[in-house]
């Protein structure tokens, strides 16, 4: 199994699966490896699934907003444009990470965990294809993602921005996107001491 080359100094190369405000979220293409790529300066929010980056890992763990993410590592500017990819090389990169649907999303049940109780051996990001329709919604405001995951119902805000553009030009609250649709879950930074389960991502199937 090829290993994360993570220490200081080292430039990698991701597959974007999602982006927040300082942070991406990215297959590292020489070992495969989902890592969520923290920055010190605002992510270019153009960026988007299937786009290639490029990123330098830096050497201040202390800008980590909750050390006990085992797939976090801190880069030393925004992640950097080189390419796109899509067809059979992306969904190589793709496969082997799919969530296993047997068990609980980022492994707990429920929306939110006490930051107290983060565990470095569970993720804090992860690919997830939920077997039936996702619904996703939009009620004064904020866009909701629901979709069953190991037989319980999940409703999560989706943070998506070309989702919720998507609804917003057509003027719709409601849409259905197909089975098998992929989608990012990901652990927001604690807020009043606890940490929400987010949708970071609609990843289009190519």
């Amino acid at each position: 199994m090829r290993r994360l080359h993570d220490s200081p100094g080292t430039t990698l190369e991701l597959l974007v699966v999602a982006t927040g405000e300082r942070h991406c979220a990215g297959i590292d293409l020489a070992s495969g490896a989902l890592v969520r790529g923290w920055s010190p300066v605002e992510v270019d929010q153009r960026l988007r699934p299937y786009d290639v980056v490029q990123v330098t890992v830096a050497d201040n763990p202390d800008l980590l907003p909750d050390p006990a993410e085992p797939d976090a590592i801190v880069i030393d500017g925004p992640p950097r444009l080189s390419g796109h990819m899509s067809g059979g090389a992306a969904r190589r990169l793709i496969r082997p990470l799919l969530h296993p649907e047997n068990v609980p999303l980022l492994g707990f049940q429920g929306p939110t965990v006490p930051f107290w109780e983060r565990r470095p051996d569970h993720p804090s990001v992860a690919l997830a294809e939920p077997p039936a329709p996702l619904v996703v919604t939009a009620e004064a405001g904020p866009v909701w993602c629901h979709f069953a995951w190991g037989g319980r119902p999940q409703v999560l805000l989706c943070q998506d921005p070309r989702l919720a553009a998507s609804l917003e030009r057509s003027g719709r609250r409601y849409a259905e996107l197909r089975p098998g649709t992929r989608i990012v879950v990901a652990l927001e930074p604690p807020v009043s001491g606890y940490c929400h389960k987010v949708v970071e991502a609609v990843v289009p199937r190519r």
